[in-house]
């Protein structure tokens, strides 16, 4: 019963990642700014070390456990798969501080590169102590190691996580009050999933029944946001947009695609950095039907996105 329940939670724990990374992807091809790019690098680092130090101690515990591996073995395993996801969570530290200075529009302080390396060789040694531990004979394990250690990762991550908010409270919106607004709900957003997180692991330790619970949670927690962000990067940003795309270019392009009247005038407004809604205003129809539009000029395009269509915008002749 518990290995049915475990693939569950691993199939959903896959389909939250996939979706979400699939979510971010099309954000990063629809507005091409650097936030976004970040986030996308932030959530495949962050769901990477899930993977690892989660799914990875698990699967490496029931698959020693099947072979009739010894207690001690087993330990041993389970406690160095998550060392190898140290550097996805490093990785995800450092995009979240690269997201609060892209909403900031600054560059980040070189600074923080001294800080980044001090904390990866602080987390190197962490992760060297671990395995020296893990590695003693059975009755030497010291078993408050790994509460240490877990302690000592959710603190360094509440140092990211408070830094960031502290920049992302000192930014100025450049695209006026609501964006502002908007960006502040999405960092709040952000640091509620950590919060999150922390909060069902500390329960993990005190009751193992809510471990798969807590897996979804954990999982999961960071969709919120995503498509919270997703719902005002038409308010906060401004869509890609055809730089260098002619009259005649893209007048041949549609014509050798057999674009009708209307989704040519959909492919113009998409040229001009319009969002679906301002395209939706302006031509009198709905939001769907803009979507809808936009859907079957990507067929026939043979293009995914808004950059890959103005790109061939712009590389027409």
């Amino acid at each position: 019963m518990l290995a049915v329940i475990l693939i569950v939670a691993f199939v959903f724990c896959l389909g939250m990642t996939a979706a979400g990374i699939l979510v971010s992807y099309q954000l990063v091809t629809t507005y091409n700014t650097t936030l976004h790019k970040q986030l996308l690098y932030y959530l495949v680092a962050f769901w990477g070390f899930a993977f690892y130090g989660i799914w990875g101690q698990i699967l490496a515990r029931s698959l020693l456990a099947s072979i009739s591996t010894e207690a001690a073995v087993v330990e041993t395993v389970a406690g160095f798969v998550p060392v190898l996801g140290v550097p996805f969570l490093m990785v995800s530290w450092i995009m979240l501080i690269n997201m609060a200075y892209s909403m900031a529009g600054k560059a980040p302080r070189r600074t923080w590169l001294a800080f980044h390396a001090a904390v990866f060789v602080l987390l190197l040694v962490g992760a060297w102590l671990s395995v020296l531990q893990l590695g003693a004979p059975t009755g030497s394990l010291d078993a408050s190691l790994t509460l240490l250690e877990a302690a000592g990762m959710t603190a360094v991550e509440l140092l990211y996580f408070a830094t960031f908010l502290v920049i992302v409270l000192r930014l100025r919106a450049r695209n006026g009050e609501n964006a502002r607004k908007a960006l502040l709900g999405f960092s709040l957003l952000l640091c509620g999933a950590f919060l999150a997180r922390t909060l069902v692991g500390s329960l993990v330790l005190l009751d193992a029944r809510v471990g798969v619970p807590a897996l979804l949670v954990y999982f999961g927690s960071n969709l919120a946001p995503l498509f919270y962000l997703r719902g005002i990067s038409d308010a906060a940003f401004k869509p890609v947009k055809a730089e260098a795309a002619s009259a005649e270019g893209i007048q041949h392009v549609l014509d050798k695609h057999g674009i009708t009247r209307r989704e040519r005038q959909v492919v113009q407004k998409i040229c001009l950095g319009k969002t679906n809604k301002q395209i939706a205003d302006e031509l009198f129809i709905s939001l769907q039907t803009v979507k809808d539009h936009t859907h079957r000029i990507y067929s026939k395009l043979g293009v995914k996105s808004r950059m890959q269509l103005v790109q061939l915008m712009d590389a027409a002749e």
